[in-house]
């Protein structure tokens, strides 16, 4: 299902804080490099610093509402995420939330993506779900994962 939403979109992000934004930002590489969608990740303290100026909404869209997957785990982080994934939601975003405590999510995504919580290893739950969203889209977009356009699979330098 989540996958279906991104299909057919030009952009998406994807927040996290703390441990979850270098999983953010590894998300955002391999949806971009599996399923060619313009894909960034940030730091959910940094969404109004580029983020907030491209988020459309149904209404103004030309593909609909802006894509934007939430890392909120169940941390000293997750305030912040919360009020952010709000302000995200209030300005039209489809907001897709990854969790390991689905109250967070209340209000704001109806079915999130909960993973189990494993203390500061948690963020680290959200990287197969998000791979497997890629690998979704992937295949709807009749792209084959494995064979990624102008990337090699290993990296030699000489």
């Amino acid at each position: 299902q989540i996958a279906e939403r991104l299909n057919g979109k030009d952009h998406c992000f994807i927040l996290g804080k703390g441990y979850g934004e270098p999983v953010a930002m590894e998300g955002a590489l391999k949806i971009k490099e599996m399923c060619y969608l313009h894909a960034e990740g940030y730091s959910g303290g940094a969404l109004k610093h580029g983020p907030f100026a491209l988020i459309e909404s149904d209404e103004n869209g030309k593909q609909g509402a802006t894509p934007i997957i939430m890392l909120i785990l169940d941390d000293n982080h997750a305030h912040h995420m919360r009020t952010a994934a709000e302000e995200v939601r209030a300005r039209g975003a489809d907001v897709i939330v990854i969790t390991d405590k689905a109250e967070l999510a209340d209000g704001i995504d109806d079915k999130p993506i909960v993973i189990p919580s494993n203390g500061p290893m948690t963020a680290l739950g959200a990287v197969m779900p998000i791979q497997l969203i890629a690998y979704e889209l992937a295949m709807l977009r009749g792209i084959n994962p494995d064979t990624p356009r102008n990337l090699a699979k290993a990296v030699t330098v000489d």
